[in-house]
């Protein structure tokens, strides 16, 4: 199943695109929002992300899955044994 919406602007005069408004509803962007970019050099593409309102909410519970088969504190202790 597909979930990648594809759809095109146009570059203007000064480099000014519009953000096509079906993206702009799935992405919930606003007026006001920042936005990221960064450049793939070995993939050769653009991409655009909202910019967080918090770096730490966004990254809340990343890599919470790593710890299904061991709780984190005995990875932790297991780690300091080995110092």
């Amino acid at each position: 199943m597909e979930h990648n919406i594809k759809l095109e602007s146009e570059i203007r005069t000064k480099y000014q695109i519009t953000i096509p408004e079906e993206i702009r509803v799935k992405a919930k962007l606003a007026v006001g929002d920042k936005l990221l970019w960064q450049y793939d050099e070995v993939r050769d593409e653009i991409i655009v992300m909202p910019k967080p309102k918090s770096f730490a909410d966004k990254l809340w519970g990343l890599g919470k899955e790593l710890w299904i088969d061991e709780p984190s504190h005995d990875y932790v202790r297991k780690e300091r044994e080995n110092w």
